[in-house]
């Protein structure tokens, strides 16, 4: 990435940490780099790598209750809750 993409990826995220859940592997290996190892970010890597939802919980030092369904049915994340 260049310098330009890493600051707008950057940006993104500190608009919008939510973000985390649509980006590839390789724009959140970035951000862990530039931001450091937040909640959400973890959190993507580990869902891109198919952890358990106790993997991710440990993690990211939450319950998994914090990966429970809002009444659509529609999954919740860290990101969800924070972002």
């Amino acid at each position: 990435m260049t310098e330009e993409e890493v600051k707008m990826l950057v940006g993104r995220y500190e608009m919008d940490s939510g973000i985390t859940y649509d980006l590839s592997l390789e724009e959140l290996q970035t951000l862990l780099q530039e931001v450091g190892e937040m909640e959400p970010i973890i959190d993507a890597i580990n869902v891109i790598s198919g952890a358990s939802v106790e993997q991710r919980a440990i993690d990211i030092g939450c319950s998994t209750y914090h990966f429970s369904k809002w009444e659509d049915d529609e999954p919740i994340g860290p990101a969800t809750l924070w972002g």
